[in-house]
């Protein structure tokens, strides 16, 4: 997304404002984990601040199309974000796509699901079981042990 500052840096005008689609080419979601982005926009200014420097603030929000971290099916994350940036003055028209993917890639959350529900995965020989479960089997193990805690609550209490 490239902007001519030209007013600006004259002091024709005191703020631009900033409000678009914004189009991120697909070499940079290439390598991230950001499959697909929709619907990106913008709204924000470009100003000069009491110290004489550009400075574009705004928020970003969209959709960004992830994989699901166990069945790796695409989700849509929803995402918004405040930002404030300061832009290099030397040149009239400024490219500010480069800040605008960067606060995108800030937004990818740690963890993706599709559903908040547990999933049970199971394969040869194995089996995902949530943590209720598993107590629920361990207490019914076939375990020499288990029954040595019983013992000594007893003979505590003797």
């Amino acid at each position: 997304m490239q902007i001519d500052v030209t007013k600006l840096l004259t002091g024709s005008i005191d703020s631009l404002s900033v409000i678009g689609n914004v189009n991120i080419p697909e070499c940079l979601l290439s390598n991230s984990r950001i499959d697909e982005l929709k619907d990106i926009k913008i709204d924000g200014n470009i100003y000069l601040n009491e110290d004489n420097e550009l400075v574009l603030n705004g928020i970003l929000f969209g959709t960004m199309v992830l994989k699901d971290d166990l069945t790796l099916e695409p989700v849509d994350y929803e995402f918004k974000t405040d930002f404030e940036e300061i832009l290099n003055k030397s040149e009239n028209i400024l490219d500010i796509t480069d800040i605008l993917w960067q606060n995108i890639l800030v937004e990818i959350p740690s963890k993706v699901r599709s559903t908040s529900e547990d999933i049970n995965l199971s394969g040869d020989g194995w089996r995902l079981i949530s943590e209720e479960e598993y107590e629920k089997e361990k207490n019914k193990s076939n375990n020499p042990f288990s029954n040595l805690d019983e013992l000594l609550k007893t003979k505590e209490d003797e």
